[in-house]
């Protein structure tokens, strides 16, 4: 962290009378230098737990009809807010997003191993 984002971080520390204590601790373990994945909050106060069909293809890069698709299949589980009103779970959605990132290199690597073999 550079001296002026630590700066910053330190002086909203001791001018900033509404963070509540789990933002003040969150922004103690980054003055400290505890980058882990435990620092970092699923959502943010204010950000919606429950996202659209439209946000979770975004969020995921895929189509909006992949993610019926996935719905259909049984890999994500909306909630209905009203009859055919769906909403995704963000925790759900950033779940896939992090193992889909490692399902979608192995299969490459393994799509490409499977080239080698038939070509050789």
């Amino acid at each position: 962290m550079n001296t002026t984002t630590r700066a910053i971080l330190q002086t909203v520390m001791t001018s900033d009378a509404s963070l509540t204590e789990p933002e003040r601790g969150f922004v103690r373990r980054l003055l400290d230098g505890d980058f882990g994945e435990t620092a970092v909050p699923i959502a943010t106060v204010g950000e919606r737990l429950l996202v659209t069909q439209k946000r979770a293809a975004e969020m995921l890069s895929v189509n909006r009809v992949t993610i019926w698709r996935m719905t259909r299949d049984g890999m994500l589980h909306p909630v209905e807010i009203l009859p055919g009103m769906l909403r995704y779970s963000l925790k759900e959605i950033t779940r896939l997003a992090q193992a889909g990132t490692a399902t979608e290199n192995l299969s490459r690597g393994s799509r490409g191993l499977g080239a080698v073999a038939s070509a050789a």
